[in-house]
């Protein structure tokens, strides 16, 4: 953190105190000089020189103010004020993340479009076809992409939360501002892939068979709430965990495909053996995913109970 000297301090003490400039005036305005002193003062045990103890060392002198960061005492997990405060904050890094992600690819944002249907497509040929799952469900492309597109949003909310620290060390050790951002940011990126996969699976169900089915999107928004909140929640104990432990990063890539092929994405909850059913049951995810893709296909809902023990 940033040292102030004590006569810029005293400076600004003397000029009536600090002002803030009201959030969302300019891009830049929760930066400012001021500010910054503000949300240090707030954060910090200070004093001037004139009321320290008595220590003239030159050692003390050439310090001046010196700034002391200690947590918060007051129990307080989550500032919501302080978060609103820092939003746009939230728009640039979740800018940034969605601009390096494509960045000197040559197809850019398609693969957003093509990830969800080559992924859709390998499903449909393997559990419909090879494994012979697909009898009675219409078209097993649908189902498959209908399972993919909440299961994606959580596991890239997943993955980008869980190295958001690591990834932005340098940002972090010389700069304040409420850390809970950067998980955050990874929300919104994902929401943008999100809303393009929704859209190319509109475009798919109206050219198959099931154009004449209703998505029921205010349930699906449920569900998809639930998907990102979890995956935020499990993103930020894989972050705390990796600064201490680096093999958090190692382990967390190879453990999401076994939790994909635990969790019904490509296949239905029914398809699983009764004697493992009540296992796969248990999973959270598991009935997110069948309500999601009954929102998205009009089929019947997840009843009330494990509707209740997912959200």
């Amino acid at each position: 953190m940033e040292k102030l000297r004590n006569s810029e301090l005293q400076q600004i003490l003397a000029s009536g105190g600090l002002k803030t400039v009201e959030p969302g005036r300019c891009d830049s305005a929760l930066f400012n000089r001021e500010n910054r002193v503000l949300n240090e003062l707030e954060r910090a045990d200070y004093a001037l020189p004139d009321d320290s103890p008595a220590d003239n060392s030159p050692k003390n002198e050439a310090k001046g103010y010196v700034l002391k960061i200690r947590p918060t005492r007051h129990g307080k997990w989550i500032d919501c004020v302080e978060l609103w405060q820092y939003r746009d904050l939230l728009w640039s890094l979740a800018a940034r993340d969605l601009k390096l992600r494509y960045r000197q690819t040559a197809l850019g944002v398609l693969w957003v479009v093509f990830q969800p249907l080559a992924g859709a497509g390998i499903f449909a040929v393997v559990f419909g076809w090879v494994a012979g799952l697909a009898s009675g469900r219409g078209s097993y492309f649908l189902f498959s992409l209908a399972g993919l597109l909440v299961w994606n949003a959580f596991q890239s909310t997943l993955g980008k939360a869980s190295t958001a620290l690591l990834g932005n060390a340098a940002l972090v050790s010389k700069v304040y501002f409420p850390r809970l951002l950067l998980p955050l940011s990874t929300v919104l990126s994902s929401l943008v892939d999100f809303t393009i996969g929704l859209s190319v699976f509109v475009v798919a169900a109206f050219l198959s068979d099931a154009r004449h089915r209703c998505p029921d999107f205010l349930m699906l928004l449920v569900w998809l709430a639930s998907a990102l909140a979890a995956a935020v929640g499990l993103g930020l104990l894989a972050s705390a965990l990796m600064t201490r432990f680096r093999d958090v990063q190692h382990v967390l890539p190879v453990l999401l495909p076994f939790l994909m092929y635990g969790t019904p994405v490509a296949y239905a909850l029914d398809a699983v053996p009764p004697e493992w059913k009540s296992v796969f049951e248990w999973n959270p995810m598991s009935w997110v995913l069948e309500g999601s893709r009954a929102a998205l296909l009009g089929t019947a809902s997840v009843n009330a109970g494990w509707t209740l023990y997912a959200v």
